[in-house]
C-alpha cells in the first residue's frame, strides 16, 4: 500500500505495520554500521536463553530441595541462578549500549543529509516551506527513527524470540498447562491493539501540534520587533496558549492510554496466574505436573507479558518511525529547481558584461518580468527604476540565479549563466542589501563568512576600504569582537557598513546594490555612499533604487512599468523624454518638498 499525505496535517495515514520501501531506504543508512547490528543480533540469543533457562532452574529447585529438604547441591544451583542474572545485566547493559550508539550514529548520518541537502534548495522552495517544519524534519523526525533503531527495531526482534522460546519451553515443560497461556493470549492482544490504535491517532496529532508550536517560536523570536510595535503580544499568548493546551490534552490522553495499557496487561498476567493456580492444583493433584513446574510457570508468564506490554510500545515506535521516515525522504527527494549544470565551465576571469535576453520570469502562470532585452556594459552604473511590483527586485534574482527565467535567457560574458557553477556565479555577482543579514560570531567571520581563501589581512584591508573600520577599532576585541543574533549589538549603519566591506572582501565583478542606504539614518547613509561609490569603482554595478535622487549621477537608467522596460537613458534625457521617469521623479520631488516644508 502507498502511504499517503493528509493535506492539513502532513501525516502520513499508514495501513500497514511496515512500509518495506521505506525501511529498505532507511538500511542504507545503517549498512556503514553493519557490524554493530550483527553485535546486536548475537546478543539477542543469548538474552533469550538466559531468561528461558532461569524458570528452568527454580522447577529444579522446588522439585528437588526446597519440597523434599535436600539441600545437596543446593548452593550450586543458587550459584548458577546467581551467574545467569549477573548475566543477563551484563547482556541487556551491553545491549542496550551498542542499540543507542548505532541508533545516534545512523540518525547522525540522515541528520547530516537532511541539512546538507537543504543547503542547496533553492529560494524558491523555502518561500513554499514553514520554517517550523523544517527544523521538526531536523529534531523531532530524526529523533523518532533514533527512538526505532535504539529501542524498537532490535529490541521488538528479541522480544519476539523471546515469546517464541518461552511459548516453547512452556510447551516442552506441561503442554496441558500451557493451554491457560494460550487461552488468554487472544484477550490480550485484541485488547493491546485497541489502545495502540488510539495511541496512534494520538501520537499523529501530538507531532502536529508539536510541529505548529515549533513554527509559532520562530515567528516569535523573527517578528518579535513587529509583534510589540503592533502590541500584538497578548493575541499571540492567547493562540500559542491555545495549541499548547491542545498538544497537553493530546498528550495527557496518550499518557492515559499508555497507563491504561500497562495496567489491562498486568490485570490479564495477574488472572491468568490464579486460573494457572486453579488449573495446576488440579494437575499437581493428579501427579501430571510437579509444584516446581507451576512456580516456573508463574516466572515463564510473568517474562512472557513483559515483552507483550513492550511489543504494543514498540509497535507505536516503529509507526511513529515509519511516519518520520517518509517525511524525512519526502524532503530529501524534493530536487531543487536551480542546481550546478552537468558540465559547469572551468573557472573563467570575469569582465562583467550583462545581457538579458528576451527574459519573462513569473511566479506560477502570473508574469512579473516581460521581453526583458538588453546589455550592459562591462564596469557600466545601471540604475533600476519603477513603481513597486515592477520586477526590480526579480530582473537582478535572474542574473545570480536565485530565479531561473521561464523564457530567454541571462548572459555574463557572453555565457548563459546556467553554465557557470553556481559556487562560483554567485561569488562573482556580490549583492548589498537593504539590511544586512549578519550572523552570532566574529566580525571576522561575518565580513569572511569562513571563506577559507579570504585571510585576517585581507579581512582588515577590506573593513579599511569601507570605512568600517573605524568603528571596528573602537570594540574592545576589533574583528574578533563577537556580535549577538543578527548584529543586535551595532547599529543599522554599522551592519551595513559590516555587508559593504564582506564586499570588499569577496571582491565580485559584479555589484548589486538593493537600496542599500534605505533604512539608516543621514550621517550613516554619507558614510555608506562613500564606501559604495569606492566599491563600485572598476565594476559592472546594477543599482535598484526607489529614491530617485541617489541614482542621477549613474550612467544609465532603466524604467520598468508592469515588467516592461518602458524607458531607459541618463537622468536628464529621461527627464527631457517627460515621460514614467518624469512623472516619478516630478512626484517623489513634490513630496520631498512637503516633508521639508512640514
Amino acid at each position: 500500500m502507498t502511504p499517503s499525505v493528509h493535506a492539513d496535517t502532513e501525516e502520513t495515514r499508514y495501513g500497514r505495520f511496515m512500509d518495506w520501501k521505506l525501511f529498505a531506504r532507511f538500511l542504507t543508512y545503517a549498512r556503514p554500521y553493519r557490524r554493530w547490528i550483527v553485535a546486536a543480533l548475537l546478543f539477542l540469543p543469548v538474552g533469550a536463553l538466559i531468561q528461558m533457562a532461569q524458570p528452568v532452574l527454580i522447577k529444579q529447585a522446588v522439585d528437588h530441595h526446597l519440597t523434599t529438604g535436600k539441600m545437596e547441591g543446593f548452593p550450586l544451583l543458587l550459584l548458577l541462578f546467581a551467574l545467569l542474572v549477573g548475566s543477563q545485566f551484563l547482556v541487556g547493559y551491553l545491549q542496550s549500549i551498542i542499540n543507542t550508539v548505532l541508533g545516534q550514529r545512523v540518525v547522525r548520518d540522515i541528520r547530516k543529509h537532511l541539512f546538507s541537502h537543504l543547503c542547496f534548495m533553492d529560494a524558491g522552495f523555502f518561500n513554499h516551506q514553514t520554517s517550523g517544519r523544517l527544523t521538526n524534519r531536523i529534531t523531532s523526525d530524526t529523533e523518532a527513527v533514533s527512538q526505532m533503531v535504539s529501542s524498537g527495531l532490535v529490541n521488538l526482534t528479541g522480544d519476539l524470540l523471546l515469546l517464541v522460546g518461552i511459548g516453547g519451553s512452556m510447551v516442552w515443560l506441561a503442554p496441558n498447562l500451557s493451554l491457560v497461556t494460550l487461552l488468554a493470549m487472544p484477550v490480550i492482544v485484541i485488547g493491546t491493539v485497541m489502545i495502540t490504535r488510539k495511541m496512534r491517532t494520538n501520537q499523529r496529532q501530538g507531532r502536529l501540534l508539536q510541529a505548529r508550536m515549533a513554527g509559532r517560536m520562530t515567528e516569535e523570536v523573527e517578528g518579535a520587533e513587529v509583534l510589540r510595535l503592533f502590541r500584538c503580544q497578548e493575541n499571540r499568548r492567547q493562540q500559542f496558549g491555545k495549541i499548547n493546551q491542545e498538544f497537553f490534552d493530546t498528550v495527557l490522553s496518550s499518557n492515559f492510554l499508555e497507563a491504561l495499557q500497562f495496567s489491562f496487561i498486568d490485570a490479564a498476567s495477574t488472572i491468568t496466574i490464579a486460573l494457572l493456580f486453579w488449573y495446576g492444583a488440579g494437575l499437581v493433584e493428579q501427579g501430571e505436573v510437579t509444584i516446581g513446574t507451576i512456580v516456573a510457570f508463574i516466572d515463564y508468564i510473568r517474562r512472557i507479558f513483559f515483552p507483550i506490554r513492550d511489543l504494543s510500545g514498540k509497535f507505536t515506535t516503529m509507526q511513529a518511525a515509519m511516519t518520520a521516515l517518509e517525511r524525512i525522504f519526502s524532503l530529501l527527494d524534493t530536487p531543487a529547481a536551480i542546481s550546478d549544470p552537468p558540465h559547469p565551465l572551468p573557472l573563467p576571469v570575469f569582465r562583467g558584461e550583462i545581457r538579458y535576453v528576451h527574459c519573462d520570469f513569473g511566479y506560477g502562470e502570473t508574469l512579473v518580468l516581460k521581453k526583458i532585452h538588453g546589455t550592459i556594459a562591462p564596469g557600466e552604473k545601471v540604475a533600476i527604476v519603477g513603481p513597486t511590483g515592477a520586477g526590480k527586485t526579480s530582473m537582478v534574482k535572474l542574473l545570480n540565479r536565485i530565479h531561473e527565467p521561464t523564457q530567454g535567457e541571462v548572459c555574463i560574458d557572453g555565457v548563459p549563466v546556467n553554465h557557470y557553477p553556481l559556487r562560483v556565479l554567485r561569488k562573482m555577482v556580490g549583492l548589498v542589501q537593504q539590511e544586512t543579514f549578519l550572523f552570532a560570531g566574529t566580525i571576522a567571520h561575518n565580513i569572511s563568512l569562513n571563506d577559507p581563501s579570504i585571510s585576517r589581512q585581507d579581512i582588515h584591508n577590506a573593513a579599511t576600504e569601507s570605512g568600517a573600520i573605524t568603528f571596528i577599532e573602537r570594540l574592545p576585541l576589533g574583528i574578533d569582537t563577537i556580535l549577538a543574533e543578527r548584529g543586535g549589538n551595532l547599529s543599522a549603519g554599522e551592519r551595513q557598513l559590516l555587508g559593504i566591506t564582506r564586499m570588499f572582501a569577496f571582491n565580485p565583478a559584479i555589484l548589486v546594490m538593493d537600496e542599500a542606504t534605505s533604512s539608516v539614518d543621514t550621517i550613516s547613509e554619507r558614510m555608506i555612499q562613500q564606501a559604495l561609490k569606492r566599491l563600485m569603482q572598476h565594476r559592472t554595478a546594477l543599482i535598484i533604487a526607489h529614491r530617485l535622487s541617489t541614482v542621477r549621477h549613474v550612467d544609465r537608467i532603466l524604467v520598468l512599468a508592469k515588467g516592461m522596460i518602458v524607458e531607459t537613458g541618463s537622468h536628464d534625457e529621461l527627464i527631457a523624454k517627460n515621460g514614467v521617469y518624469a512623472n516619478l521623479y516630478a512626484l517623489q520631488f513634490q513630496g520631498e518638498t512637503q516633508g521639508n516644508r512640514i
